[in-house]
């Protein structure tokens, strides 16, 4: 009865997602994204991880809100009654104290307390019975048809969800994540000086197994707190945060891959903040490999080299033969994504607009590029898109570029020499030493007067903003189309050329990306 009291939820769920889909006034949008969230708090498991996911983005509190009043706390008696099972009969031998009140998340819940030592924890505490909730949410998710994107494109849903899975029972025993976390914070250690700025709470493994997990108690400011900061602090915030995430990655091969805004703290009252992470059910591992080919191709992008793309994403585990049809737009798809690593200045996380750049470029073919990729890449993505959402609440722009020299600069040779495979299909003119880097104007007026300016090619982007008014007019008066050539170079992939040459009588006008 309770297995197919599930499906009928997990049918609710979807006609909810459709419902906020369908909606175009943003009044009932809003309603109908609420009751989504509802729905997907109350279920625990799965759809719950889900709604975490989904409020994310939200700008204020309200979707976050609407996901945790849903979530249902479990009673204080059914995790006295778990904790004296793990505890020989009476948890009370081990704590001291432990406070009723708990924090209700998709899998467990938290609850505070001191340990008989006086030393004050969190414990985490799974919910009865959600190993089987997952395991049957997971058999419902293999038997949901393979629609939309996901079929057109030729997704491997098998795939994705056989990682979820992998993952998620990961998260389900607590004696792992006890060990990662251990592992974690020992790796962490080595890059740390006696004031570390990010801080993983110390496990008790001695009173820590599958269901319960018992770890030092390290508080700090929410993500709503956080964003009421000072500019200045929720710069500092950025920046450990930023540097934290491309260390573990570069240096480590290990990344926290929850991006629950409530897995993160801040304590930003000393003269130096500190970046607090929680929950480490979800690490995703990347092989020394990968690293040095994700290296290369950021390099390969700020130094303009003559490397094909496809021999990288071949490297990583993409289906080369998916890649075919959009193959001459890969350098610009690649330089679109891994902009944040390659732009010498601070990054706008705002102004990334991915999908509207890659729509740009090669329209509904973005989906080939994402069924190409290996399933188990969406860990690395899901983490990323999280650290985009945080920055952007946090309204902060970070030098990604400067410090990645900082923390993976001494692995610069090792990947620019990392040896990649041999691509069989035709490569023609397909390298990253055609993208434009620069976006030139040059003015030469009547007069004698010259100006010439020189700026980020991402500036073509907004080129009527950089155009004096009276040089607008007269593009348009000889019908030059500037949204047509927009269009023009971001289906090019933003690879060098001539946008625009004009003659009048007032100046001459040449306007190119080099």
């Amino acid at each position: 009865m309770i297995f197919f009291q599930r499906i009928i939820r997990i049918f609710r769920i979807g006609k909810a997602f459709k419902d906020v889909k369908a909606s175009t006034d943003d009044e009932k949008k809003l309603r109908a994204q609420k009751l989504l969230l509802e729905i997907l708090g109350q279920s625990q498991g799965i759809p719950t991880k889900i709604g975490q996911f989904l409020s994310m983005n939200d700008d204020g509190n309200e979707l976050q809100d609407a996901l945790d009043a849903s979530i249902t706390p479990m009673p204080f008696d059914e995790v006295e009654q778990i904790l004296n099972k793990e505890f020989n009969g009476n948890y009370r031998t081990v704590f001291k104290k432990v406070k009723p009140e708990g924090l209700a998340a998709s899998l467990g819940q938290v609850h505070f307390g001191t340990l008989k030592t006086g030393q004050a924890v969190a414990i985490k505490v799974q919910y009865l019975g959600v190993f089987e909730t997952v395991e049957n949410e997971l058999k419902v998710l293999g038997w949901l048809p393979n629609m939309g994107p996901m079929k057109k494109w030729g997704m491997d849903v098998g795939g994705f969800i056989k990682e979820f899975r992998q993952h998620l029972l990961a998260e389900l025993d607590y004696k792992h994540e006890a060990s990662q976390q251990m592992q974690y914070r020992e790796a962490l250690h080595d890059a740390q000086s006696d004031s570390p700025d990010v801080i993983v709470p110390e496990v008790y493994p001695e009173y820590s197994n599958e269901h319960v997990l018992v770890q030092s108690l390290e508080k700090g400011d929410s993500m709503e707190d956080a964003v009421k900061l000072p500019q200045n602090k929720r710069q500092e915030i950025g920046r450990i945060w930023v540097r934290h995430l491309l260390y573990m990655l570069f240096q480590k091969g290990v990344m926290h891959s929850d991006p629950n805004p409530r897995n993160f703290a801040f304590r930003t009252k000393s003269t130096r903040s500190a970046l607090v992470l929680y929950d480490f059910g979800s690490l995703f591992e990347v092989s020394m490999e990968e690293r040095m080919i994700l290296l290369r191709i950021i390099l390969a992008i700020r130094e303009r080299e003559d490397l094909d793309p496809a021999q990288c994403l071949k490297g990583l585990g993409f289906d080369l033969e998916k890649l075919s049809d959009i193959r001459t737009s890969l350098p610009g798809l690649l330089a679109v994504l891994f902009e944040p690593f390659t732009q010498d200045c601070p990054f706008d996380i705002d102004e990334w607009e991915l999908n509207k750049r890659w729509d740009a470029i090669v329209g509904e073919l973005k989906w080939w590029f994402r069924s190409a990729a290996p399933t188990r890449i969406i860990f690395l993505m899901r983490t990323f898109h999280g650290l985009a959402s945080h920055l952007g609440k946090l309204n902060v722009s970070i030098s990604w570029s400067n410090l990645l020299d900082e923390v993976a600069g001494d692995l610069y040779v090792e990947a620019r020499n990392w040896p990649l495979p041999e691509c069989d299909l035709a490569s023609v003119g397909t390298n990253f030493q055609g993208l434009s880097e620069f976006l030139k104007i040059d003015v030469k007026k009547s007069n004698g007067n010259r100006v010439t300016l020189t700026m980020p090619a991402r500036v073509v982007e907004n080129l009527e903003e950089v155009i004096d008014p009276p040089v607008l007019e007269s593009i348009r008066k000889q019908n030059i189309d500037l949204n047509e050539i927009l269009l023009k170079v971001q289906r090019s992939g933003f690879v060098a050329q001539t946008l625009l040459e004009l003659n009048d009588s007032e100046r001459t006008l040449k306007v190119w990306l080099e």
